[in-house]
């Protein structure tokens, strides 16, 4: 009997410590809207892993009618450097993107033309996704995370909801993979 509970409490003891060992190899952003003081709705990512995580690259994709517009935009067009996303966040610390306004006009000015210059004012709601791309600790896998955001105008003024309550995470897989090289911009 004395065995029996030995090998349990071994066994428990193991599983505690396999769980923070997971844990602290398990990166964890969250992308989420909130509102400024002059009611524009803004964009911000927050570390909530243990550890830091260096942001390499960040991607805005625009849905209007099932067809997708992405661009890369970590790096505004021509203003040397002076607001890139490109930084580490250290654990518990955000970053604010700017506002979705700024955001939209960043994917419209990478796709050189391909898009009108304000698709919100053409079509008065689009589906926004913000992709960041980035290392976790000492890790050598570039991992993704990924949210999506309702834009419309609601008499003049932009808002913003989520479409799904939470962000989704991309740390291993085929997928993982796949939306790292669609976004991986060699700075």
């Amino acid at each position: 009997m004395a065995n029996v509970i030995m090998v349990m409490v071994w066994i428990t003891y193991l599983q505690l410590l396999l769980n923070g060992i997971l844990r602290q190899r398990r990166s964890s952003l969250i992308i989420s809207c909130s509102v400024s003081t002059d009611n524009t709705p803004t964009c911000f990512v927050s570390n909530m892993s243990e550890g830091r995580f260096h942001i390499q690259n960040v991607a805005g994709d625009i849905e209007i009618d099932g067809e997708r517009f992405g661009g890369d935009i970590t790096e505004p067009v021509a203003n040397n450097h002076e607001q890139s996303f490109q930084r580490p966040l250290a654990d518990g610390e955000s970053l604010e993107l700017g506002t979705f306004k700024d955001l939209l006009d960043r994917v419209v000015a990478a796709q050189h033309g391909d898009m009108t210059s304000d698709p919100l004012q053409k079509y008065g709601k689009i589906d926004f996704y913000i992709t960041i791309v980035g290392i976790h600790g000492a890790s050598r896998k570039a991992v993704a995370a990924r949210r999506g955001f309702r834009l419309h105008l609601e008499d003049g003024s932009l808002k913003a909801s989520g479409l799904l309550r939470h962000t989704q995470q991309y740390r291993w897989g085929p997928k993982r993979r796949r939306i790292v090289e669609q976004n991986q911009v060699i700075n």
